[in-house]
Protein backbone atom coordinates (compact mmCIF):
# COMPACT_ATOMS: atom_id res chain seq x y z
CA UNK A 1 0.00 0.00 0.00
CA UNK A 2 1.16 3.04 -1.04
CA UNK A 3 2.25 5.74 1.99
CA UNK A 4 0.38 8.87 0.93
CA UNK A 5 1.90 11.00 4.17
CA UNK A 6 5.40 9.96 3.29
CA UNK A 7 4.98 11.45 -0.65
CA UNK A 8 2.73 13.34 -0.78
CA UNK A 9 3.00 16.71 -3.51
CA UNK A 10 6.73 15.11 -4.38
CA UNK A 11 6.18 15.46 -7.86
CA UNK A 12 5.57 19.37 -8.34
CA UNK A 13 7.51 22.50 -8.77
CA UNK A 14 8.25 24.51 -11.44
CA UNK A 15 12.44 24.94 -12.72
CA UNK A 16 13.61 27.65 -10.63
CA UNK A 17 13.43 30.75 -12.94
CA UNK A 18 9.77 30.26 -13.24
CA UNK A 19 8.74 30.24 -9.68
CA UNK A 20 6.92 33.41 -8.48
CA UNK A 21 7.44 32.86 -4.74
CA UNK A 22 7.21 35.18 -1.62
CA UNK A 23 10.65 36.32 -0.67
CA UNK A 24 12.39 37.83 2.70
CA UNK A 25 15.29 40.01 3.06
CA UNK A 26 17.89 38.38 4.31
CA UNK A 27 21.58 39.00 5.35
CA UNK A 28 23.77 36.63 6.11
CA UNK A 29 27.36 37.08 7.83
CA UNK A 30 30.41 34.63 6.67
CA UNK A 31 29.88 32.54 9.63
CA UNK A 32 25.99 31.95 8.76
CA UNK A 33 26.99 31.17 5.21
CA UNK A 34 28.94 28.61 6.69
CA UNK A 35 26.02 27.06 8.42
CA UNK A 36 23.40 27.57 5.89
CA UNK A 37 26.05 24.59 3.87
CA UNK A 38 26.42 22.78 6.55
CA UNK A 39 23.18 22.09 6.83
CA UNK A 40 22.65 21.92 3.26
CA UNK A 41 24.99 18.84 3.14
CA UNK A 42 23.52 17.33 6.07
CA UNK A 43 20.24 17.18 3.97
CA UNK A 44 21.72 16.00 1.27
CA UNK A 45 23.91 13.12 3.29
CA UNK A 46 20.45 12.33 4.37
CA UNK A 47 17.95 12.39 1.66
CA UNK A 48 19.21 12.59 -1.98
CA UNK A 49 19.01 10.05 -4.23
CA UNK A 50 21.87 9.39 -5.85
CA UNK A 51 24.40 9.30 -2.28
CA UNK A 52 27.58 9.69 -4.50
CA UNK A 53 26.88 13.11 -5.81
CA UNK A 54 25.30 13.97 -2.79
CA UNK A 55 29.44 13.72 -1.46
CA UNK A 56 30.33 15.25 -4.97
CA UNK A 57 28.14 18.11 -4.45
CA UNK A 58 29.09 18.53 -0.56
CA UNK A 59 32.70 18.42 -0.88
CA UNK A 60 32.41 21.43 -3.70
CA UNK A 61 30.22 23.70 -1.41
CA UNK A 62 32.72 23.55 1.25
CA UNK A 63 35.86 23.97 -1.74
CA UNK A 64 34.27 26.80 -2.86
CA UNK A 65 33.58 28.37 0.64
CA UNK A 66 37.54 27.81 1.86
CA UNK A 67 38.60 29.31 -1.50
CA UNK A 68 35.76 32.51 -0.20
CA UNK A 69 33.94 32.39 -3.52
CA UNK A 70 30.63 33.06 -1.37
CA UNK A 71 32.46 36.01 0.74
CA UNK A 72 30.69 38.60 -1.72
CA UNK A 73 27.11 37.02 -1.48
CA UNK A 74 26.10 38.40 1.99
CA UNK A 75 22.21 38.54 0.47
CA UNK A 76 20.12 35.70 1.38
CA UNK A 77 18.45 35.73 -1.86
CA UNK A 78 21.91 35.79 -3.90
CA UNK A 79 23.25 33.54 -2.00
CA UNK A 80 20.45 30.97 -2.77
CA UNK A 81 20.75 31.15 -5.79
CA UNK A 82 24.47 30.80 -6.34
CA UNK A 83 23.93 27.79 -4.28
CA UNK A 84 21.38 26.39 -6.60
CA UNK A 85 23.23 27.40 -9.58
CA UNK A 86 26.38 25.67 -7.81
CA UNK A 87 24.38 22.11 -6.76
CA UNK A 88 22.62 21.72 -10.32
CA UNK A 89 25.96 21.94 -12.11
CA UNK A 90 27.38 18.97 -10.61
CA UNK A 91 24.11 16.94 -9.97
CA UNK A 92 21.86 17.99 -13.23
CA UNK A 93 18.83 18.03 -11.22
CA UNK A 94 16.75 20.89 -12.26
CA UNK A 95 14.60 19.90 -8.70
CA UNK A 96 17.14 20.55 -6.28
CA UNK A 97 17.32 24.02 -5.59
CA UNK A 98 17.74 26.65 -2.58
CA UNK A 99 15.33 29.56 -1.53
CA UNK A 100 14.97 32.25 0.73
CA UNK A 101 10.52 31.88 1.53
CA UNK A 102 8.35 33.64 3.95
CA UNK A 103 6.92 30.27 5.01
CA UNK A 104 7.69 27.15 6.94
CA UNK A 105 8.26 24.60 4.31
CA UNK A 106 7.30 22.07 7.09
CA UNK A 107 3.56 23.19 7.82
CA UNK A 108 2.53 22.07 4.43
CA UNK A 109 2.49 19.11 2.28
CA UNK A 110 6.77 18.11 1.38
CA UNK A 111 7.77 20.27 -1.34
CA UNK A 112 4.52 21.78 -2.70
CA UNK A 113 6.67 24.94 -3.76
CA UNK A 114 5.40 26.83 -6.60
CA UNK A 115 2.66 24.69 -7.40
CA UNK A 116 -0.90 26.47 -9.09
CA UNK A 117 -3.52 26.14 -6.78
CA UNK A 118 -6.00 24.98 -9.46
CA UNK A 119 -5.63 21.61 -11.59
CA UNK A 120 -8.31 22.57 -14.73
CA UNK A 121 -7.99 25.67 -16.93
CA UNK A 122 -10.11 25.81 -20.32
CA UNK A 123 -12.09 23.20 -21.38
CA UNK A 124 -14.40 23.11 -24.47
CA UNK A 125 -15.41 21.26 -26.94
CA UNK A 126 -14.15 22.28 -30.24
CA UNK A 127 -15.50 21.91 -33.90
CA UNK A 128 -15.10 18.34 -35.22
CA UNK A 129 -16.12 16.66 -31.79
CA UNK A 130 -12.59 17.48 -30.13
CA UNK A 131 -12.46 17.65 -26.50
CA UNK A 132 -10.45 20.16 -25.44
CA UNK A 133 -8.69 19.89 -21.78
CA UNK A 134 -6.27 21.94 -19.98
CA UNK A 135 -4.68 20.80 -16.90
CA UNK A 136 -2.49 23.86 -14.89
CA UNK A 137 -1.35 21.39 -12.50
CA UNK A 138 -1.84 18.00 -10.95
CA UNK A 139 -1.48 19.82 -6.67
CA UNK A 140 -1.79 17.45 -3.89
CA UNK A 141 -3.38 13.60 -3.58
CA UNK A 142 -6.26 14.15 -4.73
CA UNK A 143 -9.08 15.11 -1.97
CA UNK A 144 -13.09 14.65 -2.79
CA UNK A 145 -13.37 18.17 -4.02
CA UNK A 146 -10.67 17.45 -6.47
CA UNK A 147 -12.16 13.68 -7.31
CA UNK A 148 -15.28 15.96 -7.91
CA UNK A 149 -14.50 18.50 -10.52
CA UNK A 150 -11.83 15.63 -12.36
CA UNK A 151 -15.20 13.42 -12.64
CA UNK A 152 -16.87 16.24 -13.90
CA UNK A 153 -14.34 17.50 -16.79
CA UNK A 154 -13.43 13.88 -17.92
CA UNK A 155 -16.95 12.68 -18.02
CA UNK A 156 -17.62 15.85 -20.04
CA UNK A 157 -14.96 14.89 -22.55
CA UNK A 158 -15.66 11.27 -22.53
CA UNK A 159 -17.97 11.08 -25.77
CA UNK A 160 -15.65 13.21 -28.56
CA UNK A 161 -14.60 11.77 -30.87
CA UNK A 162 -10.76 12.65 -30.00
CA UNK A 163 -8.82 14.06 -26.93
CA UNK A 164 -6.70 17.20 -26.50
CA UNK A 165 -5.00 17.39 -23.11
CA UNK A 166 -3.17 20.18 -22.64
CA UNK A 167 -0.18 20.75 -20.03
CA UNK A 168 2.10 23.51 -21.73
CA UNK A 169 1.80 25.60 -18.71
CA UNK A 170 1.53 22.70 -16.27
CA UNK A 171 4.73 22.92 -13.46
CA UNK A 172 4.09 19.44 -12.29
CA UNK A 173 2.28 17.72 -8.99
CA UNK A 174 1.31 14.75 -6.99
CA UNK A 175 1.57 11.28 -8.61
CA UNK A 176 -1.76 10.54 -7.59
CA UNK A 177 -3.22 13.12 -9.17
CA UNK A 178 -1.26 12.42 -12.50
CA UNK A 179 -2.80 8.32 -11.43
CA UNK A 180 -6.62 9.73 -11.24
CA UNK A 181 -6.27 11.57 -14.04
CA UNK A 182 -5.17 8.73 -16.05
CA UNK A 183 -7.86 6.49 -15.23
CA UNK A 184 -10.06 8.14 -17.09
CA UNK A 185 -7.81 7.39 -20.04
CA UNK A 186 -7.58 3.85 -20.41
CA UNK A 187 -9.87 0.75 -19.84
CA UNK A 188 -11.44 -1.89 -17.22
CA UNK A 189 -7.66 -3.50 -16.03
CA UNK A 190 -5.62 -1.44 -14.20
CA UNK A 191 -2.22 -0.26 -16.10
CA UNK A 192 1.38 -0.16 -14.76
CA UNK A 193 1.59 3.89 -15.12
CA UNK A 194 4.97 4.30 -12.99
CA UNK A 195 7.05 3.66 -9.64
CA UNK A 196 9.17 5.66 -7.30
CA UNK A 197 11.88 4.42 -5.98
CA UNK A 198 12.81 6.61 -2.17
CA UNK A 199 16.25 6.11 -1.05
CA UNK A 200 15.84 7.28 2.43
CA UNK A 201 13.20 4.13 3.15
CA UNK A 202 14.79 1.96 -0.06
CA UNK A 203 11.22 1.62 -1.12
CA UNK A 204 9.38 1.37 -4.59
CA UNK A 205 5.66 2.68 -4.63
CA UNK A 206 4.24 1.25 -7.56
CA UNK A 207 1.01 3.92 -9.48
CA UNK A 208 -1.56 2.14 -11.16
CA UNK A 209 -4.83 3.57 -13.22
CA UNK A 210 -7.97 2.80 -11.22
CA UNK A 211 -10.72 1.58 -13.63
CA UNK A 212 -13.56 1.76 -10.82
CA UNK A 213 -13.04 5.98 -10.72
CA UNK A 214 -16.65 7.19 -10.95
CA UNK A 215 -18.33 9.01 -14.11
CA UNK A 216 -17.74 8.06 -17.44
CA UNK A 217 -14.32 7.28 -19.02
CA UNK A 218 -12.46 8.52 -22.21
CA UNK A 219 -11.57 5.05 -22.68
CA UNK A 220 -8.42 3.09 -24.14
CA UNK A 221 -8.95 3.18 -27.64
CA UNK A 222 -9.74 6.44 -28.80
CA UNK A 223 -6.98 9.41 -29.89
CA UNK A 224 -5.53 11.38 -27.56
CA UNK A 225 -2.88 14.27 -27.97
CA UNK A 226 -0.64 15.84 -25.51
CA UNK A 227 0.30 19.06 -25.88
CA UNK A 228 3.74 20.08 -24.14
CA UNK A 229 6.29 23.29 -24.03
CA UNK A 230 9.66 23.42 -22.39
CA UNK A 231 7.90 24.75 -19.23
CA UNK A 232 5.93 21.03 -18.93
CA UNK A 233 7.83 19.84 -15.99
CA UNK A 234 8.25 17.01 -13.11
CA UNK A 235 4.64 15.81 -12.80
CA UNK A 236 3.21 16.84 -15.73
CA UNK A 237 6.34 15.15 -17.55
CA UNK A 238 4.98 11.92 -15.73
CA UNK A 239 1.77 12.12 -17.42
CA UNK A 240 3.25 12.90 -20.79
CA UNK A 241 5.86 9.99 -20.30
CA UNK A 242 3.13 7.58 -19.21
CA UNK A 243 1.07 8.05 -21.97
CA UNK A 244 3.89 7.92 -24.80
CA UNK A 245 5.78 4.99 -23.16
CA UNK A 246 1.75 3.20 -22.86
CA UNK A 247 1.40 4.47 -26.69
CA UNK A 248 -2.01 5.76 -25.22
CA UNK A 249 -1.17 9.29 -26.56
CA UNK A 250 0.63 11.70 -29.06
CA UNK A 251 2.60 14.22 -27.36
CA UNK A 252 2.91 17.39 -29.53
CA UNK A 253 4.93 20.27 -29.03
CA UNK A 254 8.50 20.63 -27.30
CA UNK A 255 10.67 18.45 -25.57
CA UNK A 256 10.31 18.96 -21.77
CA UNK A 257 11.85 20.29 -19.03
CA UNK A 258 13.66 17.40 -17.52
CA UNK A 259 12.83 16.69 -14.09
CA UNK A 260 12.19 13.17 -12.73
CA UNK A 261 13.57 13.13 -9.24
CA UNK A 262 10.27 13.66 -6.64
CA UNK A 263 11.64 14.64 -2.94
CA UNK A 264 10.55 17.15 -0.38
CA UNK A 265 11.82 19.78 1.44
CA UNK A 266 13.98 20.61 4.15
CA UNK A 267 14.30 24.26 6.36
CA UNK A 268 17.29 25.46 6.74
CA UNK A 269 18.87 28.64 9.31
CA UNK A 270 18.05 32.16 8.55
CA UNK A 271 14.53 31.21 6.66
CA UNK A 272 16.06 29.04 3.77
CA UNK A 273 14.95 26.13 2.34
CA UNK A 274 15.92 23.46 -0.10
CA UNK A 275 14.31 21.25 -1.81
CA UNK A 276 16.16 17.72 -1.81
CA UNK A 277 15.01 15.02 -4.63
CA UNK A 278 14.92 11.86 -2.36
CA UNK A 279 13.95 9.34 -4.80
CA UNK A 280 13.97 8.74 -8.33
CA UNK A 281 11.13 7.59 -11.14
CA UNK A 282 11.02 4.10 -12.89
CA UNK A 283 8.80 3.69 -15.41
CA UNK A 284 7.39 -0.08 -16.07
CA UNK A 285 8.04 -0.16 -20.12
CA UNK A 286 11.43 1.76 -20.30
CA UNK A 287 12.69 1.36 -17.03
CA UNK A 288 14.50 4.52 -16.52
CA UNK A 289 12.66 8.01 -16.98
CA UNK A 290 13.46 11.62 -18.23
CA UNK A 291 15.48 13.23 -15.67
CA UNK A 292 17.72 15.52 -17.39
CA UNK A 293 16.47 15.00 -20.96
CA UNK A 294 12.94 15.80 -21.09
CA UNK A 295 10.00 13.77 -23.08
CA UNK A 296 10.43 14.03 -26.45
CA UNK A 297 7.48 15.24 -28.06
CA UNK A 298 6.30 12.39 -30.99
CA UNK A 299 6.03 15.84 -33.54
CA UNK A 300 7.99 18.03 -32.62
CA UNK A 301 6.73 21.89 -32.59
CA UNK A 302 6.80 25.42 -31.21
CA UNK A 303 4.94 24.86 -28.32
CA UNK A 304 2.07 28.07 -29.60
CA UNK A 305 1.42 25.83 -32.90
CA UNK A 306 1.25 22.83 -31.27
CA UNK A 307 -2.66 23.28 -30.68
CA UNK A 308 -3.30 23.79 -33.84
CA UNK A 309 -1.05 20.89 -34.79
CA UNK A 310 -2.86 18.38 -32.68
CA UNK A 311 -6.35 19.77 -34.26
CA UNK A 312 -5.47 18.96 -37.89
CA UNK A 313 -4.60 15.47 -36.49
CA UNK A 314 -7.56 14.63 -34.60
CA UNK A 315 -9.65 16.09 -37.66
CA UNK A 316 -7.78 13.38 -39.45
CA UNK A 317 -4.51 15.70 -41.11
CA UNK A 318 -1.63 14.47 -41.87
CA UNK A 319 1.57 15.21 -39.54
CA UNK A 320 3.68 18.34 -40.57
CA UNK A 321 6.61 17.88 -42.13
CA UNK A 322 8.59 20.75 -40.69
CA UNK A 323 8.93 22.18 -36.84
Amino acid sequence: MIRRSLISALFLTLPLSSQVCAQQKVDLTREQRLIVIDSITSALSRGYVFPEVATRMADDLHARFAKGEFDNTSDGSEFAQTLTKDLQAISHDKHLRVRVSADNPSSGPAGSFGVNSNIFGRTERMPGDIAYIQILSFIQPPDSILREETTRVMSAAADAKALIIDLRTNGGGSPFTVALVSSYLFGTEPVHLNSLYFRPANRTDDFYTDPTVTGRKFGPAKPIYVLTSSRTFSGAEEFAYNLQTRKRATIVGETTGGGANPGRGFPLPYNLTVFVPTGRAINPITKTNWEGVGVKPDIAVDADRALDVALGLARGGSRPTTQ
